[in-house]
Order: C-alpha cells, then sequence, then structure tokens
C-alpha cells in the first residue's frame, strides 16, 4: 500500500470517528474554522502588548512566510484535498502558519507556545475531519512551520557575540 493510499485511508478513519459521534462533524468544522481566527487574534494581542511586541512581530512575519511558501507548494504540488475544495492541499497552509507561530512564540514565552501548539494540533485535527485536508497534509505543514518558526526566531546575532556573553534581545 502506497503511503498516500495510507493516509487517505487514516484520514477516513478519523472522518469515520468524527461521524460516529453525535454533532462531531460540525463540531470539527467548527473548529476548523477557528484556526485562523484564533491565532490572527494570538498574534495581534501579543503584537498590541508592549512586553510582548518583539515575540508578536517575530509570530507575524513567521506565521505570514509559513503560510505563503505553503501556498506556493501546495499549489505547484496539487494534491487533491478529500473534500470538496477544488484546489491543492498538501501542504496545508492553515498548518504550517499555526506551527510557524506557536514555534515563533515558545522560543521566546514557552507557555504561549505550548497553549498555542495546543491550539495548533486541535484546530489541525478538525480539519482532518472536516474533510479540509489529509493527515499528511497536515504534518508537511506543520513541518514547514516549525522550519520557518525557528529560522524567524534565531537570533540574527553572530555566534561570537553570544559566546562573550553579549545579552541578545
Amino acid at each position: 500500500m502506497s503511503v498516500f493510499r495510507y493516509d487517505r485511508r487514516l484520514g477516513e478513519g478519523l472522518r469515520s470517528a468524527a461521524d460516529g459521534v453525535r454533532g462531531g462533524r460540525p463540531l470539527a468544522r467548527l473548529i476548523a474554522r477557528a484556526m485562523s481566527p484564533v491565532f490572527q487574534l494570538a498574534v495581534g494581542a501579543a503584537i498590541a502588548d508592549r512586553g510582548t511586541r518583539g515575540t508578536g512581530i517575530r509570530m507575524l512575519i513567521a506565521g505570514a512566510g509559513a503560510a505563503t511558501a505553503a501556498r506556493v507548494l501546495r499549489d505547484g504540488i496539487g494534491r487533491q484535498r478529500p473534500g470538496e475544495r477544488a484546489n491543492g492541499g498538501f501542504p496545508s497552509r492553515h498548518a504550517a502558519a499555526a506551527g510557524a507561530i506557536s514555534i515563533a512564540a515558545g522560543t521566546r514565552r514557552p507557555l504561549l507556545g505550548l497553549g498555542l501548539g495546543a491550539a495548533a494540533l486541535v484546530g489541525s485535527l478538525g480539519r482532518i475531519a472536516s474533510a479540509e485536508h489529509e493527515p499528511a497534509d497536515i504534518v508537511a505543514g506543520m513541518a514547514l512551520g516549525a522550519l520557518v518558526g525557528c529560522l524567524v526566531a534565531a537570533p540574527l546575532v553572530p555566534a561570537r557575540f553570544a559566546l562573550r556573553g553579549a545579552r541578545i534581545p
């Protein structure tokens, strides 16, 4: 069995499990649709607060960068989604942005990053259960987001300054 066939079966299994719970599929759709606004609100709140503004700006850059990279890849690959949407789904743009934002937040504010990571996981499961994506779309998006988040969060200061004990903002 090919990896993508196994991936489709795994996604179908999750959707069947959601259908087996009263109100499962509508709840999954609600969670999937809430994912983007929740992360936009988190980024906006971090930027608005003077104490977390730098972290918020890193979150914004990471999320926008990851979403853009995922869109370019998704449009080039063109893997069909499980649901009715015609555009490609691999990698997931929402998962990429959420992963990047979580990583960028977590490097400066670990509890915020952990909370956003949990929200990314729940939202991503909702996107699978609501037939927006297959599991591999989510995993690829999260991996891309983690990479972009790490790149954005990494201090752009030469290592020799850090080794001398200089404070990195």
